[in-house]
């Protein structure tokens, strides 16, 4: 999901380097219609600082550098993930192959 949300910034020409930057570029794109995309799939890249729960980028972190092997959870998941993932990409593809011109809004040049 973070690599389609890579792929539509760099649809407005926006290179970033920072989640927590992405996820907030989407979020503005698609709260003044700039684009149509799920607010799912942006909630689930978003980096929050407080933490209440654990969100998927912890999950994703834990499983790639933690030190178990494997995890059960995330095998349970795996069918859930993919579907939602396979939604993700086709809305992404949606975006990046519009014929639309995506410029980046003025208020984020200031």
């Amino acid at each position: 999901m973070y690599y389609c949300a890579l792929a539509i910034l760099a649809k407005f020409g926006v290179e970033s380097r920072s989640q927590r930057c992405t996820a907030l570029f989407l979020r503005f794109a698609k709260e003044n219609k700039l684009i149509d995309y799920d607010d799912e799939f942006i909630e689930r890249i978003t980096v929050h600082s407080e933490k209440e729960e654990k969100s998927d980028v912890d999950e994703r972190e834990s499983a790639r550098y933690g030190s178990s092997v494997r995890s059960e959870e995330i095998m349970e998941r795996y069918r859930t993930m993919m579907d939602l993932c396979r939604k993700c990409i086709s809305q992404c593809e949606n975006v990046v192959f519009s014929d639309k011109k995506f410029d980046v809004p003025k208020q984020l040049l200031k």
